[in-house]
């Protein structure tokens, strides 16, 4: 896990914090609104238009879609 999160922190070759302000630059809407402060970029999402192309897991798994991560070679059996 923490691999995972020091991966999306410094995947352009800087420091992008992972925090509301860190998050408050990608272009997901869903992936900001998923993190801390969901009215706020609610709203300002609506305002500008946004558009999300669901290309994020927290995106897709705010909609229940499968989020394309992982080999999908297990199956879970209910």
């Amino acid at each position: 896990h923490l691999n995972l999160v020091a991966d999306i922190m410094t995947h352009d070759g800087g420091f992008t914090p992972f925090n509301r302000q860190g998050l408050k630059t990608s272009i997901s809407a869903f992936l900001k609104m998923s993190f801390e402060t969901t009215c706020n970029f609610l709203t300002e999402a609506i305002g500008k238009w946004d558009f999300d192309d669901l290309t994020s897991p927290s995106s897709r798994i705010m909609l229940e879609k499968l989020s394309g991560v992982g080999s999908g070679s297990i199956d879970v059996l209910v």
